[in-house]
């Protein structure tokens, strides 16, 4: 029987999925990931609010395409009973 884990995430992770959501394009994900960019995101400012103007749907393949990534780059997989499933590649 595996073990059952909770994730817990930290400022910093939460910075990198705010990054990746708001950053669609490949070459805006590379430049997140670049110390020396003023993009990176540990330089991301969480308490800032954020003005939302896209439609719902893109809103939400956004956000799927970003917790995927985020979670494919740190070695997590979904599983549910007995399936595991392959994220997808790229963000």
């Amino acid at each position: 029987m595996s073990s059952i884990e909770t994730i817990t995430l930290s400022e910093d992770d939460l910075k990198e999925i705010f990054a990746l959501f708001t950053s669609p394009a490949d070459e805006e994900v590379s430049q997140i990931y670049d110390e020396t960019s003023k993009f990176h995101f540990k330089k991301e400012n969480l308490t800032d609010e954020y003005s939302l103007a896209q439609e719902k749907r893109e809103f939400a393949i956004d956000a799927w395409r970003a917790v995927n990534y985020f979670m494919r780059r740190h070695g997590y997989t979904f599983v549910s009973g007995d399936t595991r499933y392959r994220l997808p590649d790229g963000p």
